[in-house]
Formats: C-alpha cells, structure tokens, sequence
C-alpha cells in the first residue's frame, strides 16, 4: 500500500489532535452543564432570575483579562455568550421579547443564543405589555423604542417605572445603514435595578430620562455634565415656539453624581418643570459610541 505523502501524513496527524481537544472540550462543557443545573436549583429556591447580565459580563472581562492566546477579545465574548444561553438551558427557558423588527431580532441573537427562545413584538407598548404580564421575561428595544414605553414617566414627575435597563446591545454590523436602530439597543427586564456590578466600576454606565427640557437647556446640561443623548426623532404636526420645555430624552452617562445631586441640578440646569428618571446601570465590554 502507498503511503500518502508527507504533508498529507502532517493534516492527518494534525487533525487527530483537533479531535483529541475537541472532546475534550465537549467533556468540560458537560460538566459546566452540570454545575448550571446545580446554579439554577439555587436560583429557583432563593428566587433569583436566571439571566444575570452583571455576572455574565463579568466573567467575559476577566476572560479577556486571562487571555494570553491567539482567541480575539470579539472571540471570546461570542463563544462564552453561546455557552452562558445553552447554561440557561439547563435552568429554565428565556423568553426574549425582540422590538425594532428585524433589526431587533438580529440584535438579540447577536446577544443571547441558540438555547433562548425569540418572540418578536410589534411595538414598544406590546412589548411593556408583554413584560408586565410576564409572558416574556427580557425585552430587546432600539434605544430611541424607550421614550415610547410608561407615558407616566413623562408626565407625573416622582414616576418609578416598573421595569429597569439592565444591559444593551451594539448595533450589529449588518445593520450599519439601518437609522432605526443607530443607537443601538437596551436590554428592559421587569422589576428593581439589580446590586451594581463591583467587579467592573469603571465601565458602569446609567441611563436617565429627563423630562421638560428646553433644547437651550439640554446644551447646557451636556455642556456641563457631559454623556449621550439619545431624543426622539419626530416630527410635530405643530411647530412648537423655539426654547419650548417639553423635551424628553435619554441621558448616559459613566459614574453619574447621586440622584439627589442629579435632581438638583437639573432644576438648576432645566427649571423646576423638568424632573430626571434614574432607569438603570450596568457593564457593558466596550465603551458605545453614539
């Protein structure tokens, strides 16, 4: 018999090994399996949700921190994220609302994966509404979608919305011409703001809806405080007067002043008409440009 030649002999040898390791892998994945069962048993008898984006991003930077391989950082971050939904898996099914139409839907399972289930929702209402019945448990929406949920927050100022930003997701590079979602996208799970994170304090972000603002007044802000904003993109059947304070929008911003000094300054800043809505904090890997 012919012996195949060197180089076919050196793939041959090379792939036994590929093959060697992926078992190996297979074998730890099962027994991390195993202990995300054993996770989730204590998660149900102490009543703690099973998505836990602060734990997750967590464990994905000291991933990367650990790295001393070839494994890109956008590598990691994908694989641990398929190993964190088929984790999920053993515990429980996750129901992801996903608004925004398509571009939600390829957001979201550009951030959970193939062991969560995917529902789309038609508006950012049915997607308040399917999470306060809980027939969802986590609601995709493109950031500017906020500004349409709880019309209480924007009306009654000292409003707590029953539902918190726990995480968000980039714009996913498919979507780079898509003006719906330029900004990107908040993860909304139902219920209080989670502990902060303390493994990652310095890439905490938070998330404010200030309401009444003028257009003067939301320059000032920035212009002494900073951050993003993220307003509404609509077009008024009436022309309201220049400097009119009846603007919301979304404020971000890396470790913001205590909410009482917050409020403070934005009556300083807006007026006594204006209020600001603390909606959330949490780590995110990469700092998003809007």
């Amino acid at each position: 018999m012919t012996e195949p030649p060197g180089s076919e002999r050196e793939i041959d040898r090379l792939r036994r090994r590929l093959g060697e390791i992926d078992r190996e892998l297979l074998a730890l994945l099962n027994r991390r399996m195993e202990v995300a069962r054993d996770v989730g048993e204590w998660k149900r008898r102490n009543g703690f949700f099973l998505f836990d984006p602060i734990r997750e991003e967590a464990v994905i930077a000291d991933l990367i921190r650990r790295n001393a391989g070839s494994l890109s950082d956008r590598g990691i971050r994908a694989i641990f994220l398929e190993i964190f939904s088929s984790a999920r898996g053993q515990q429980g099914l996750l129901r992801i609302g996903c608004g925004g139409g398509a571009a939600g839907l390829l957001a979201a399972h550009s951030r959970f994966g193939a062991s969560d289930h995917f529902l789309m929702v038609r508006s950012a209402a049915e997607g308040q509404r399917r999470l306060t019945t809980q027939s969802i448990d986590i609601l995709v929406l493109p950031k500017e979608g906020v500004l349409d949920l709880s019309p209480t927050l924007r009306q009654t100022p000292g409003a707590v919305p029953q539902w918190t930003i726990r995480g968000e997701i980039d714009r996913p590079y498919a979507l780079v011409g898509d003006r719906a979602s330029r900004f990107g996208f908040y993860i909304l799970g139902l219920g209080e703001e989670p502990p902060g994170p303390r493994e990652l304090p310095e890439t905490q972000k938070a998330v404010f809806l200030l309401v009444g603002g003028s257009r003067e007044s939301i320059d000032r802000w920035t212009g002494r405080l900073g951050g993003c904003w993220i307003e509404r993109d609509r077009r008024p059947r009436v022309q309201q007067p220049t400097g009119t304070a009846n603007l919301a929008g979304l404020w971000e911003a890396f470790a913001p002043s205590p909410p009482e000094v917050l409020q403070e300054r934005c009556r300083e800043i807006c007026g006594n008409s204006a209020w600001i809505v603390r909606l959330g904090a949490y780590p995110i890997s990469t700092v998003a440009h809007l």
